[in-house]
């Protein structure tokens, strides 16, 4: 019984683990670049060189907002070994596609973007400063939540790059979170992405004001915040990280 019991446990983690979900590809038009693919990429030697960041092998997720790894998952710590950017026109979209995405996990998407100080995103962290900006959200409409439209959508979730920005190497922060546990704090789930994109066209916008880490704490009410209170609270929700920076498009 006792091993039934432990094989029970592990199986019951397996499935959890298995449930959160990462980017193996995105989509610029017609085109599919491949991501990070946790089932092959952390085990290659060398490391491939992919447009969006390394996320965890567990396809796990950032407890603690205050932490490094809130920036880009462990991104960070395994940064591109070369120079790589998808090319992406201002004012056109990209497509994160997610292998998976658990319904249930319930909580907004949003999308920030930071300008890399170079031509070249793949050494930069991003992780001092203020340089991020938000530049798209979604919460809570209709009675569902924004991570439960896009499970239904095949997983995917379309980010616009705005059209008045400067043209220039920019990180995408595309993040999940999850807040089926946030009612206590440190329940939160952070599920970022980061997407080294090169803008080309655009204005002459230069924003910036948000920093990861910096921008979030454990008590925010966008990230202490049960989901459970109804759809009037859940309409009421504000996410954190503020609104959307005003006249990027």
């Amino acid at each position: 019984m006792l091993v039934s019991a432990v094989v029970f446990a592990a199986t019951l983690l397996i499935a959890e683990v298995s449930a959160h979900g990462y980017v193996p590809q995105i989509k610029i038009g017609s085109q599919y670049i491949a991501g990070w693919d946790v089932s092959k990429d952390p085990y290659t030697t060398p490391q491939p060189i992919r447009v969006v960041r390394p996320m965890k092998p567990d396809s796990g997720y950032i407890a603690d907002p205050l932490s490094g790894d809130i920036t880009c998952s462990i991104g960070n710590s395994k940064l591109p070994p070369g120079p790589i950017s998808a090319t992406i026109a201002a004012g056109d979209s990209l497509t994160v596609l997610w292998n998976t995405w658990p319904l249930g996990h319930y909580g907004p998407v949003l999308n920030y973007m930071a300008k890399c100080p170079t031509s070249d995103c793949s050494t930069w962290k991003g992780d001092s400063g203020s340089p991020w900006f938000k530049i798209q959200q979604d919460v809570y409409s209709n009675g569902v939540w924004a991570s439960d439209v896009l499970a239904n959508n095949n997983h995917s979730y379309t980010v616009k790059i705005p059209s008045k920005i400067t043209a220039g190497s920019y990180i995408l922060r595309h993040e999940n979170l999850a807040l089926h546990g946030a009612s206590n704090i440190g329940g939160a789930q952070f599920y970022p992405v980061c997407i080294q994109v090169t803008v080309t066209g655009g204005g002459s916008l230069n924003p910036s004001g948000l920093s990861f880490p910096g921008t979030y704490t454990p008590t925010d009410p966008g990230i202490h915040f049960n989901v459970y209170q109804g759809d009037a609270a859940n309409q009421a929700y504000v996410a954190p990280g503020g609104p959307v920076y005003p006249g990027l498009n």
